[in-house]
């Protein structure tokens, strides 16, 4: 019996591609880092990088944490978006609603959001084989 995380292939598909994308983003901010350091901005790339690598590979070999890793995948590109987003509405600078970032910022809460309602919530933990010869009323 093949291992599901989520209820529909298309929904695996796209957990799988944000993850690789977000993985492959963040290993190349760390050529960012040469332009202007910061020990904020070294621990937040770590960080990054750390949990985008195991969220492709937790999604890849179908573990159960796959979907906890991908929130926090997801949790902190939102939270990276979100905060220039922040601080222009605040400080009177924000004139266009719908510019480049605040798209992409809402396609990442609407695949947050789609990754959660259709992963697999309940496993049962009863394999069949293990059953075998054994009477259940």
């Amino acid at each position: 019996m093949k291992k599901k995380i989520f209820k529909y292939r298309l929904v695996y598909y796209l957990a799988v591609a944000m993850s690789l994308l977000f993985f492959i983003i963040s290993s190349f901010s760390i050529l960012n880092l040469f332009d202007d350091f910061s020990i904020f901005k070294t621990m937040f790339i770590g960080t990054s990088i750390v949990i985008n690598l195991f969220a492709f590979i937790n999604l890849i070999e179908k573990y159960n944490k796959a979907v906890l890793f991908l929130n926090l995948s997801l949790s902190l590109a939102i939270i990276a978006l979100g905060y220039p987003i922040l601080l222009e509405a605040l400080s009177g600078k924000y004139y266009d609603v719908w510019n480049f970032r605040f798209k992409f910022w809402i396609l990442f809460i609407l695949i947050l959001a789609i990754v959660n309602i259709f992963k697999v919530r309940v496993n049962s933990g009863i394999n069949e084989i293990e059953n075998i010869g054994k009477h259940e009323d």
